[in-house]
């Protein structure tokens, strides 16, 4: 509640009717039901009304980039929008790597930045920068709010954008005067009229199948549009009809179960040797709901190189055309139902391909996706491996949803590698931006959205580095996250890269004497939830009770610098893969 400082401090009761009440009572009209926020000077008026309204939770967190990438957890995990919130100047700024992440990862998102008041506009007021000229290239839509009049509009149109073919983010800028500019109060709600948008039916299935029925060797590339789409189960219902091997992007891991007999793990850069085996060797490469970008191609030009066609399933036609356009064909619409159609009109083709899977069987006997083990030592692996084992035992006896995240470096690969998926559990992982910071606020606003799962954090020191204030936020909210840090003393991947192709110079990646246990406690985790772990003896029971307490735990693994393997240098190809 604002204070007036002219009555002495007494609080000022709200009048119900400001901008501000008018901005909030369209976005719980909009069915947003909670906003992320970061307060300050220029918003404060929007973050009262937004405390103030019964139909709408608001929490509030360290940093404005943590606030923004808890929201994309949040929507990643429930499929709802969630308004996130700041102040103009370095508040609204601090908004641009987020944004950027959310556009790359097609991340529906909606930013409302406080401003200036209108009368201050570029007079260099304090605090004031026009944050619309810098957020137009990460963001689907811009807009500086000039009249309240068209707030409604405003807001239904940066709704639609944000979910409207490929999902991304939209910001708003909201002037302060506006905030606090006296209003009429809405009309009464009318009931919504849903129209269903027209979708053309999918063009060029039938080719599709006739592919697939003259190919000997093929491969699925899932990548996150399965999941965005929700339509892992016409994936499922697809290899009932055609038991096609599959191999996921990093940000596809969670499209199918870890477990399923076709799925073969991670392709690209990182990715074990099979599955990029496998891609090497298919002649004909289904791409469903993945960008083809380089980490998954490395050199274009000997990418699949035995595949007669590429096909690209995407919800966008400028998506298929970026990259390898002349060997592609294109089947472009919502992928739900692409790819139900697609399964549909393989029932009953009688396709197999049982040679190419005993082929590819007899190569995972020769290739084994595992690491090379050190007795005695707490690898990052082996503690993936022990976390799979705690996982399925308590998930038997609690039936809880499970939902991992991961920061960026080393640690993400080995997690996207080892990490163990059931079905209907998730990967939230920045993939295509590689943001280190954002994997703790991931987790929170997964776990916010979702209370009652498990939510664990995979984290890297150097990475971590990035988010250690939102530690603050899980405590103080009480969000039961698991935060499960691979203590290596540094930028992981980073020190490889070093090591192979600067000379063995380390520049800048050696991070050492940040005592991790201590910034936790001082971030209000007590002894009970705190764990520092040295050698694999203590190790399982250790995550068994991580696992199984129901508030928030933060366990230092204290594990040695080792290669992130495999790898398929950049710009190169599988033939030249590092193992």
């Amino acid at each position: 509640m604002v204070r007036d400082r002219a009555r002495g401090g007494e609080p000022m009761k709200r009048s119900w009717s400001t901008g501000s009440d008018i901005f909030v009572e369209l976005l719980v009209r909009a069915g947003i039901e909670r906003t992320f926020a970061v307060t300050g000077g220029a918003v404060m008026d929007f973050v009262d009304a937004l405390e103030a309204h019964p139909g709408l939770e608001l929490q509030c967190f360290q940093t404005e980039q943590g606030a923004a990438w808890a929201a994309m957890g949040y929507t990643q995990v429930t499929g709802k929008l969630c308004a996130v919130t700041a102040t103009s100047g370095p508040g609204a700024t601090n908004f641009i790597t987020p944004l950027s992440d959310a556009l790359r990862d097609n991340i529906p998102l909606l930013v409302v930045t406080g401003q200036v008041a209108r009368s201050a506009r570029n007079t260099d007021a304090f605090q004031e920068i026009d944050i619309t000229v810098i957020a137009a290239s990460v963001a689907k839509k811009v807009v500086y709010l000039e009249r309240m009049e068209d707030a409604a509009e405003v807001l239904a149109d940066a709704i639609r954008v944000a979910f409207d073919g490929r999902p991304g983010p939209v910001l708003i800028d909201f002037p302060k005067d506006l905030q606090q500019q006296a209003c009429a109060p809405l009309p009464p709600r009318a009931p919504a009229v849903v129209k269903a948008k027209p979708r053309s039916a999918p063009s060029g299935l039938e080719e599709v199948v006739d592919s697939l029925r003259h190919a000997e060797r093929p491969v699925i590339i899932a990548g996150r549009g399965v999941v965005i789409a929700q339509a892992r189960s016409e994936l499922l219902a697809l290899l009932e009809a055609a038991p096609i091997p599959v191999v996921h992007t990093l940000p596809g891991k969670a499209a199918l179960s870890s477990t399923h007999p076709h799925c073969h793990g991670m392709i690209g850069m990182h990715g074990f040797y099979v599955p990029n085996w496998i891609v090497d060797n298919a002649d004909l490469v289904i791409s469903l709901g993945s960008r083809f970008d380089d980490r998954i191609t490395g050199d274009t030009k000997r990418f699949a190189p035995n595949a007669r066609r590429l096909i690209h399933f995407d919800i966008a036609q400028e998506q298929v055309q970026k990259v390898m356009p002349e060997r592609k064909l294109g089947v472009v619409g919502h992928l739900k139902e692409t790819l139900g159609a697609f399964a549909s009109l393989l029932e009953g083709k009688g396709l197999r391909f049982t040679q190419w899977h005993e082929r590819i069987a007899a190569v995972r006997k020769e290739y084994p996706s595992t690491y090379k083990e050190q007795p005695g030592t707490l690898q990052a692996q082996l503690v993936l491996e022990q976390l799979n084992a705690a996982v399925r035992a308590h998930r038997a006896k609690s039936g809880q949803r499970v939902i991992f995240t991961t920061e960026v470096g080393s640690h993400q690969m080995w997690a996207s590698q080892y990490l163990e998926l059931q079905p209907g559990d998730e990967f939230l992982t920045s993939a295509g931006l590689g943001c280190m910071g954002s994997g703790l606020p991931l987790a929170l606003g997964a776990q916010i959205a979702n209370p009652d799962a498990l939510v664990i954090c995979i984290a890297g020191d150097g990475s971590l580095r990035f988010s250690e204030a939102e530690l603050e936020t899980a405590w103080e909210r009480a969000l039961p996250v698991k935060v499960l840090l691979f203590n290596n003393d540094g930028y992981g991947i980073v020190r490889m890269w070093n090591n192979h192709f600067y000379e063995g110079r380390k520049t800048g990646v050696i991070k050492q004497g940040k005592q991790w246990t201590t910034l936790a406690r001082g971030n209000g985790f007590t002894d009970g939830h705190v764990d520092r772990v040295e050698s694999p003896a203590a190790l399982r029971g250790v995550l068994d009770r991580a696992v199984a307490h129901r508030g928030p735990h933060f366990l230092e693994m204290v594990t040695p610098y080792e290669d992130c393997l495999p790898l398929i240098p950049s710009g190169k190809s599988f033939k030249e893969i590092m193992l």
